[in-house]
């Protein structure tokens, strides 16, 4: 097997593609944002010319790609795209053909970052963990007895529709009080344009509840409360040993931990109130890519 593979993450907000080394390092990277390409044929054609970019020695002779979509080995045809819906009920064959010179395996995107965390990263000492990332979405994946978790039909870990809340708020999502409807970048976005106008961003929220804004520091005070939430019916739900979470809010915004850990502490069991333990992902912005390669290396193998 050759020593590189292609990694390729396509998420809400960004397509990234890079040339990973054995070493799980990245030799060479590539961005655009999602939002540039309306169709499918638009997507791929746009990674085909990334991957020329990242690997014009051709170097590798594999590719893993990733999708914020539910995965299981099952998986023949793409279901519930809801951050990049020209993706569904795509058949995963039409986008192997696009690669033919290649051998193609798929994963959830937040699932290669779980492995890569569980394998090497800040969950590694762990035999129970899970991994949360907050970015546009929220993700998540599990880990038990350092295995991965799929199940039944490949949605462990969408962790996204849980319901959290009686609030009403809904930023793009089916239900109400969903932790991604109230906790993801795409919903603390839209909460800094009601407050501060169409042109304002997640990252001005964060400004202004650093300056004390009361209405900054309402919404920010409810995010750390719904996301602790969430911790809570993880923690009595799956009992991991561990947190690790990730994303760009949470890179962005690493103090929120403690503040989570806090009230989290406080609602849980009592003899687990010792036992919440969250710590920052250790792959960081490029855990994508890096764990997409990584799935190649891990099904190469026949793991």
């Amino acid at each position: 097997m050759s020593n590189f593979v292609i990694g390729v993450d396509i998420g809400g907000t960004n397509i990234r593609v890079g040339l990973v080394n054995g070493n799980l390092e990245l030799d060479r990277k590539e961005t655009a944002l999602t939002s540039s390409f309306q169709h499918v044929d638009e997507i791929f054609k746009a990674v085909q010319a990334m991957i020329e970019k990242v690997d014009h020695e051709r170097q590798a002779n594999k590719i893993g790609i990733v999708l914020p979509v539910p995965w299981s080995d099952q998986t023949e045809v793409i279901r519930d795209a809801t951050n990049i819906p020209c993706l569904e009920n795509v058949n995963i064959g039409i986008i192997k053909s696009y690669f033919p010179e290649y051998d193609v395996f798929f994963e959830n995107d937040v699932n290669v970052i779980t492995l890569l965390e569980s394998d090497h990263g800040a969950a590694q000492a762990y035999h129970h963990s899970i991994y949360i990332t907050v970015s546009s979405g929220i993700g998540s994946g599990i880990i038990l007895d350092k295995k991965l978790i799929h199940g039944a039909h490949g949605y462990a870990g969408e962790i996204g529709s849980m319901i959290i809340s009686d609030s009403k708020k809904n930023h793009s999502t089916l239900y109400n009080g969903t932790l991604e409807s109230l906790c993801s970048g795409k919903a603390l976005e839209e909460d800094s344009k009601s407050l501060y106008g169409s042109h304002a961003t997640a990252s001005l929220l964060f400004e202004q509840y650093h300056l004390k804004d009361k209405q900054a520091m309402a919404v920010i005070d409810s995010w750390i409360e719904y996301f602790s939430n969430a911790i809570v019916s993880l923690m009595q739900t799956i009992d991991p040993d561990i947190f690790v979470v990730g994303g760009a809010v949470i890179h962005h915004n690493q103090w929120l931990i403690d503040s989570v850990i806090e009230s989290a502490k406080k609602k849980v069991l009592p003899h687990l109130s010792d036992n919440v333990k969250i710590v920052v992902s250790h792959f960081g912005p490029d855990a994508g890519i890096i764990g997409a390669g990584y799935n190649v290396y891990k099904k190469d193998k026949g793991e």
